[in-house]
């Protein structure tokens, strides 16, 4: 791809995360907010920021990542009360309210940038563990995910179809290596969103994103016609806020009681591993899964798991049987015993067609 090209594309993806971590500053300032719930923080300076400006703050990601950031914030003096960054998981309710208790008063619950890579039934035990933080502590859920096209930033000042093809092209292969839902739930049509999120109980404001006198750093020093292109763009795009209805009559999501109680036993038989799995396999107990089968498949040609006793399966557990099928080869990995609820979320996410999967 030409240099031109590059730049462009690198310009417009990144103003678009620039614009919406100032949005979401915006937001909360405007509305009052000293709390902030971050969920699915990633590496963003939003701890830093709300420090300097008095805002509570605790950021939600996978350990790892909180345990590392947690050292970086500590060395900066930053959060004396709680902890600044907690390990958990979006799909699990329990580490989420964990999380959520460390703030007091009315929280901003934040969620950029994750929505795409959540099927249905994992943006439902999203949105039912936030559902259950908010009628407690009050607040909102804010995201862009809904209301901004990124993919639009991304090409907007891109000139040649050949490179906007090619980037197209990296992009959908880069997302499907990395998530296995074929259609996360952002890319989903706006009243489809909107209904999903009425079914789970809340009522949803569409906000403008941008205000004119936001000091962008990546709308300065471009030449005006991309400056003109990229505002037209940040004029068409919205914030959702969403709230939580407590008078909504709506089916209680059975997210996790406690953050993990994944239970396994396993046993080799020939060149057969069987497992057992109950409770609930997720972004926090997967590696212990992980383990157990990468540890014992020597000499093993068959994994089967009976999984009688599941109760959630997120897409961190599927991938797990995803490597052991890669390892194994064609129809070598068996899922037995599967509970109404945990076969749709393996034909939702097409793995019904990669597994053995037997009721």
């Amino acid at each position: 791809m030409p240099d031109s090209e590059k730049k462009a594309l690198m310009t417009g993806s990144s103003l678009a995360v620039e614009a919406r971590y100032a949005a979401v500053s915006r937001y909360m300032q405007t509305e009052g907010y000293t709390s902030l719930l971050d969920i699915a923080c990633g590496y963003t300076p939003r701890s830093v920021y709300c420090a300097k400006n008095g805002i509570d703050y605790v950021g939600l990601d996978v350990p790892v990542v909180a345990e590392e950031l947690q050292k970086v914030v500590e060395a900066a003096g930053i959060g004396i009360k709680h902890p600044v960054y907690v390990g958990g998981d979006a799909t699990n309710a329990a580490s989420m309210r964990t999380a959520a208790d460390f703030l007091g008063g009315k929280l901003l619950i934040s969620c950029e940038g994750l929505t795409q890579y959540l099927s249905e039934d994992e943006f439902g035990q999203l949105a039912g563990g936030i559902r259950e933080i908010l009628l407690s502590h009050g607040g909102a859920w804010i995201t862009s995910d809904f209301g901004v096209q990124y993919m639009k930033f991304a090409t907007a000042n891109m000139s040649s179809p050949d490179a906007i093809a090619l980037y197209t092209e990296a992009r959908s292969q880069a997302l499907g290596s990395s998530n296995i839902v074929r259609k996360g739930v952002a890319a989903w049509e706006t009243e489809k969103k909107l209904e999903i999120l009425r079914n789970h109980g809340f009522t949803v404001n569409r906000v403008p994103f941008y205000h004119g006198d936001e000091k962008l750093n990546l709308l300065s020093g471009i030449p005006e016609t991309w400056k003109n292109a990229y505002v037209d763009l940040l004029n068409e795009c919205r914030l959702w806020v969403m709230t939580a209805d407590a008078s909504a009559n709506v089916p209680v999501v059975e997210g996790a009681k406690e953050v993990q109680n994944l239970k396994i036993s396993y046993a080799k038989k020939e060149s057969t591993l069987h497992l057992q799995v109950s409770g609930r396999v997720d972004t926090l107990s997967a590696p212990a899964l992980l383990e157990v089968i990468d540890s014992n498949l020597e000499g093993v040609k068959r994994l089967n798991v009976d999984v009688a006793g599941l109760q959630y399966i997120s897409s961190a557990g599927l991938r797990v049987f995803l490597m052991a099928h890669h390892k194994l080869g064609k129809d070598s990995v068996v899922i037995a015993n599967v509970s109404e609820a945990v076969r749709d979320i393996f034909d939702t996410t097409g793995f019904s067609d990669i597994f053995l999967v037997e009721q």
